[in-house]
């Protein structure tokens, strides 16, 4: 006779038992018991294929008949939690049984994933229309699918695109996508079996990537260029566990990327495009990774779970390129990177990382430097404080690549690509206040005022005049509305801004609307 225990998120009270049953909850995407439930709630219920328990099955990391371990438990939480499709997630031991045997249960509760996208609009005497579905929890098997239609006066594309992140229980993802444009097509085939645990012996990952796009390059937020730019991408690379401990592991990769860059011209390219790159090569690298998870709330979303790993991560690739991959010439490329979240006290707490690349070839000597301090300061449960300072440093980057600062890179009372060029300095501090507000179980409110401070450094000498050298400033208030059983998860964001510094018609206050991941 098995005895229902207090659920508990310390699984070691329980380590080394025995696994005797596995159950799994499984919720649907809106709790029909919660006051101000309608119609479509209902509807939205019934319409949706709630997650398989086949599914679920698969991605946890822990089998009836063994002995519980404390860590398999934590971490089939945390994997499920990336899960878009999931909106919450949890792992307990729900029952106690004799002979030291215990029942574990898997909880889930489902986003709303069918997601409609349309989009019309006009600029310029020109029209541009787009129509699209996805489905990103497609039979509730967890696999997404999404079409897409595109339509302006230069061109018009269709696009089906397929995921599967675990297919038939094996680790493997999958991800394909066709676009056929009037003016080219691309496609993507990604099969991969990454580091899915810590302890994970091994990965592997093959990548075929044909792409197009149509870039903009930017005068003081206007549009001042266009061309296009064609990509050919292939990786083939391999990891392996080194060595590791029980909350620490290395790693070591390598790969063969051939990674080639080309420019055509469109109708708007008036100031000719950048030249053309290879950049494919052979590569090691080596990677460090200490896992010391916390579950917290309100430091990049809120009112869910993050997931938020306090342990240093750092990693080192180093690359040879090579003219027999296709590269332009022989070169090194060396690219190091750190990450570490600290807890200061019990309300602070400080995320930081770092990143450097240093591309060297006979005519080229490339340099980009990247860093980001976010210091989280929780008044409350509902408010908080947040400073981030941004500096990055770039010597001779690809034209396509410059640095910029407006929009959703920063300087939020300017319009996107603001400023360009190759270094970049922001600082940003932010008031939010996480509100208890739920707009029908669709929406979670928040609020925030903000002032941002930034410039970039550096014109591009392809255009004609500057992106301006002065220092700029920004301030502001708005409403975040975070699309709370959405498997998006889209958070949009209502600010009404006053922009300090920049041409004259900045000068007034002016309503923007940004559709982020983050608060």
């Amino acid at each position: 006779m098995c005895k229902a225990v207090t659920q508990t998120t310390d699984f070691h009270t329980y380590q080394g038992k025995t696994i005797v049953r596995i159950d799994f909850v499984r919720n649907d995407v809106f709790d029909l018991e919660q006051p101000n439930t309608y119609w479509f709630h209902r509807f939205a219920n019934r319409s949706h294929i709630i997650t398989t328990e086949a599914t679920l099955q698969e991605d946890i990391l822990f089998k009836i008949g063994e002995p519980l371990d404390a860590e398999s438990l934590a971490e089939t939480e945390r994997l499920l939690r990336t899960r878009r499709y999931l909106r919450k997630v949890e792992v307990r031991v729900t029952h106690q049984c004799p002979d030291q045997q215990v029942i574990v249960t898997v909880s889930t509760w489902d986003n709303w994933s069918l997601l409609p996208k349309v989009s019309l609009s006009r600029e310029g005497g020109e029209s541009r229309s787009t129509f699209g579905l996805a489905e990103d929890n497609l039979f509730g098997t967890g696999n997404q699918v999404n079409l897409d239609y595109e339509h302006d006066s230069e061109r018009t594309s269709y696009l089906l695109n397929f995921r599967s992140p675990n297919m038939f229980g094996s680790h493997w993802g999958l991800n394909t996508r066709y676009a056929d444009k009037s003016d080219g097509e691309s496609y993507l085939i990604a099969i991969e079996k990454p580091f899915y645990r810590l302890h994970a012996p091994w990965s592997f990952a093959l990548t075929l990537d044909h792409d197009s796009q149509n870039i903009n390059e930017y005068l003081l937020g206007d549009e001042v260029n266009e061309f296009q730019k064609q990509q050919n991408y292939f990786e083939i690379q391999a990891g392996l566990k080194l060595q590791s401990e029980k909350d620490w592991v290395q790693r070591v990769f390598m790969g063969a990327t051939h990674n080639a860059v080309q420019f055509k011209q469109t109708p708007d390219t008036f100031f000719g495009t950048p030249l053309k790159r290879d950049l494919s090569q052979l590569w090691l690298a080596w990677q460090y990774l200490q896992a010391n998870y916390r579950q917290m709330f309100n430091i990049y979303q809120f009112n869910r779970v993050e997931d938020i790993n306090l342990g240093w991560q750092a990693d080192v690739k180093l690359a040879y390129l090579t003219p027999v991959l296709g590269a332009d010439e022989h070169g090194w490329q060396v690219k190091t990177s750190a990450y570490k979240a600290t807890e200061l006290t019990t309300d602070d707490y400080l995320l930081t990382s770092a990143s450097v690349s240093q591309l060297e070839q006979a005519d080229l000597s490339q340099t980009l430097l990247k860093s980001h301090l976010m210091w989280v300061h929780k008044l409350d449960p509902q408010h908080s404080l947040v400073g981030q300072l941004t500096y990055q440093y770039g010597n001779d980057l690809f034209r396509d690549e410059r640095l910029s600062l407006g929009g959703d890179t920063g300087l939020r009372a300017f319009p996107l690509y603001y400023q360009t060029g190759e270094r970049l300095a922001l600082a940003t501090m932010e008031y939010r206040y996480y509100s208890s507000l739920s707009i029908a179980q669709i929406f979670d409110v928040g609020y925030a005022t903000f002032a941002d401070v930034g410039r970039t450094w550096g014109d591009n000498p392809d255009l004609p005049g500057s992106s301006g050298d002065q220092t700029l400033y920004g301030i502001g208030a708005g409403i975040r509305l975070l699309s709370s059983h959405s498997s998006r998860g889209t958070m949009i964001h209502i600010d009404l801004t006053k922009a300090y510094g920049g041409d004259d018609d900045l000068s007034g206050v002016e309503w923007r609307i940004l559709a982020k991941q983050s608060f």
